[in-house]
């Protein structure tokens, strides 16, 4: 089963990053973040950096009023410790309920990802999947908070 905009929109959450705002960065050493190489990959990791401002930003980008803003968190669309940055290309507002429909999917792919058992290609684009396809029977149907389409998002 999958979401048109129209139903999506008529939810009270975004359901998954919108690829226009939130495509996904990786971080590199060119990134003011970078504090080193991880894993038998060598790849860069960056600390996480998100600030306030910038918090503001990504929900206003996808619609959030302020009163609603406690039901969500920033998430990083490519987590740090599978090599994602903090570039706005990477942040989401990503509402608590549907972060709790995959709550150990990032723990379990750092620990195979740390523990050699995958490589950081299969590893994001598990990310990517369910992220951009969250599972439709476990998205929540209300809220009390109603989304607010900026106009780059309204069909």
């Amino acid at each position: 089963f999958v979401f048109s905009f129209a139903q999506a929109a008529s939810l009270p959450a975004p359901l998954n990053p919108d690829p226009r705002i939130t495509a996904g960065a990786l971080c590199s050493t060119n990134n003011s973040d970078f504090a080193e190489y991880r894993y038998s990959e060598r790849i860069p990791y960056c600390k996480r950096n998100v600030s306030s401002t910038l918090k503001r930003k990504i929900y206003a980008n996808y619609g959030i009023p302020a009163h609603c803003q406690s039901e969500y968190t920033i998430d990083h669309f490519y987590p740090l410790s599978l090599g994602g940055n903090n570039n706005p290309k990477n942040l989401w507002p990503e509402h608590k309920a549907i972060k709790n429909i995959r709550h150990s999917l990032e723990l379990d792919l750092y620990e195979d990802l740390r523990d050699g058992r995958i490589g950081q290609a299969r590893a994001l684009a598990l990310i990517q999947e369910a992220k951009l396809h969250p599972d439709a029977n476990e998205i929540p149907q209300d809220d009390y908070c109603d989304r607010i389409a900026p106009d780059h998002l309204r069909p």
